[in-house]
This record gives structure tokens, C-alpha cells and sequence, in this order.
């Protein structure tokens, strides 16, 4: 699995200018997001609840078995429990938001400085701001996983990709599909091969988990109604074009970033599922936007420009649209 993350080592990580730019823009990022009004957003008052409730929560897990216990997000209620103990619930909410946008901000300008214009932006799309307005608990599985995905130490990364899932049950998604890039890459497919096996995995799993779902421990599976709902398609699109701009790259390319385009291949398999599809590949939106930045050209220059449509188009929906921009 290791394998999957030693080609997207950060480039120019060890220059004092590009560290300095990444902890002030981190900074600032992570205190205007902290800073929001606390109860203006989506699952505020939920959030609010696992400050104030996680210990209750967490026995009521356990008194139903490990399984149940373990399939429920432990460690998000722990890190509830802890801060609970020291803050208070608005506190609490305030600090969880401020450390995962910290985090996440930090390791992506930090991964490419020298393109930290577009890593910025890539933090203001909607898909990605989201896990730190709105999918509080995403957003700190997500900076766990990144701390891990961008560390140098081979200890720390095992230990921050088993933990992901433990915060936000997503990420046992985000692992399996790891583990199929590993294998594919050791068995060393070719680009096409290992495509159509992440688009069948994403079919297999889209009619297959309506049928699991009744029987899993988790109670989000409870909550799907696994169906397309009223979208736009807008989504589809731009991924779908973003995936012919990487597979239309060198073949070295295809096998560093294996992993991003095998997620955006999942999820366009899986989008029809819209309520999994979206929350397993808003846990590696940010890695898919950080490959495209080493296209070449001039498919990277399409692949910017796209992006920064893509970014106005979907806060266009967002702010102009009937509910809630978040």
C-alpha cells in the first residue's frame, strides 16, 4: 500500500518560502472557517450533539458489541469525548473545524508551492471547503488520512490510514480501493486494465450494498436510499472530463497516479448512487485536483482551466440556488 503514495511526495516541501506560505495561508484559512457563525450550517446542531453526547453514544455502541462499536466511528467520538472533557460544545465544534482545515491546507500548498495560486483555489471548491463547513467529520478523517498520505515516515502512514476509518467510515472505501491499486500495480496491469477494474468494483458495490446495506452495523448504510435523486449531471461531466485529460497521459503517469485515477473511475461507476459515490470521492477530491496539476501540457492547462469553470459554476448553483449555499 505503500507503493500507492511514495510517487506523490511533495515537490520543493523542504524550501523555508514555500513552508512559510503554506503555514500562513493554513493559519488564515483554518481561523476564517473556525470563525464562521456557529449554527448557520448544515448538521450544526448534530455536531453540536456528538460535543455534548459522544459518551453516551460511544457505551451504547459498545453495549451492542464490537462490531457495532467498530463500525461506528470510534474514534470520532473519542476525539469528541476528549475535547469535550477540556471545551465547551461550541468550543468544541470550533476546534475540530480549525485543526482538519489546518492540516489539510498546510499539506496541500506544502505539497506544490510552486503552484500555490491553484492549490488555493482547489481548497475554495465546494467539494473540498465542504469538509470543513458542513462534513465536519469527514474533515478530520480526511486530514488524518493526508498526514499520512504526505509523511516521509512509513510507521505514521500505516498508522493514519487505519485510523481514517475509524473517524469517517467512508475511508473503508478509500482503503480497499488502495489495496486494489497495489495489487493491480504489482500484478502490472496495463492503464485500460486497470480502469475497467475499478469501474467494475464501483458497479459491483453500486448494486450490490442496497442489497447489504439491511444487514451492516453501520448506521449510515441505514440511512441511504441509494438512488440518483435529482441531480445534474454537472458532476459527471467534469469529472469524466477530467479522467480522459489523465488517461490521455505518458504511461509513467498512468502508474504514479494509479490511485486518483482509479477513485475518479469509482466514483463515475457509481454515480447513479449519489449519496456513496460523492461522500467516498470527497475523501480524495483534493488528491485527484494535486495529480492534475503534474499533467503535461497542454492538457494541464485544459485541466486549469476547467476547474476554475467547474469552481464558478458549482458556487453559481450554490449561492443562487433556493437552500442552503452549506
Amino acid at each position: 500500500m505503500a507503493a500507492v503514495v511514495a510517487d506523490s511526495r511533495q515537490e520543493g516541501v523542504d524550501s523555508v518560502a514555500g513552508r512559510l506560505l503554506a503555514v500562513l495561508f493554513a493559519l488564515a484559512y483554518a481561523a476564517v472557517l473556525a470563525g464562521l457563525p456557529l449554527m448557520e450550517f448544515m448538521d450544526r446542531a448534530n455536531y453540536m450533539t456528538y460535543a455534548s453526547r459522544s459518551s453516551e453514544i460511544l457505551q451504547s455502541y459498545a453495549e451492542q458489541g464490537w462490531l457495532v462499536l467498530l463500525t461506528n466511528e470510534p474514534l470520532w467520538l473519542l476525539a469528541n469525548v476528549g475535547l469535550g472533557k477540556l471545551l465547551s460544545p461550541e468550543a468544541v465544534v470550533r476546534v475540530i473545524i480549525f485543526s482538519s482545515a489546518l492540516v489539510v491546507s498546510y499539506l496541500a500548498i506544502r505539497s506544490s508551492p510552486r503552484n500555490a495560486v491553484w492549490v488555493i483555489l482547489f481548497l475554495l471548491v465546494p467539494q473540498v471547503l465542504k469538509n470543513h463547513i458542513t462534513h465536519l467529520r469527514q474533515g478530520l478523517a480526511v486530514a488524518v488520512f493526508l498526514s499520512g498520505w504526505f509523511s516521509r515516515r512509513h510507521g505514521w502512514r500505516l498508522a493514519s490510514f487505519a485510523m481514517a476509518p475509524f473517524i469517517h467510515s467512508g475511508f473503508f472505501f478509500v482503503l480497499g480501493l488502495m489495496a486494489l491499486t497495489h495489487v493491480v500495480r504489482r500484478l502490472r496491469w496495463a492503464a485500460d486494465l486497470r480502469t475497467i477494474a475499478f469501474a467494475l468494483t464501483g458497479i459491483a458495490i453500486g448494486v450490490g450494498l442496497p442489497r447489504l446495506a439491511p444487514y451492516l452495523p453501520a448506521r449510515q448504510f441505514q440511512e441511504y436510499v441509494f438512488a440518483a435523486g435529482d441531480i445534474s449531471g454537472l458532476g459527471f461531466l467534469f469529472w469524466g472530463g477530467i479522467l480522459a485529460l489523465m488517461l490521455l497521459q505518458p504511461r509513467q503517469y498512468l502508474k504514479e497516479h494509479a490511485f486518483e485515477i482509479g477513485i475518479v473511475v469509482f466514483y463515475l461507476a457509481l454515480y447513479p448512487f449519489v449519496e456513496i459515490s460523492a461522500r467516498v470521492f470527497e475523501n480524495a477530491t483534493l488528491l485527484v485536483l494535486l495529480a492534475g496539476l503534474r499533467l503535461t501540457e497542454p492538457n494541464r492547462r485544459l485541466f486549469l482551466t476547467c476547474v476554475l469553470a467547474y469552481a464558478v459554476l458549482t458556487w453559481g448553483q450554490r449561492l443562487l440556488g433556493p437552500g442552503p449555499a452549506f
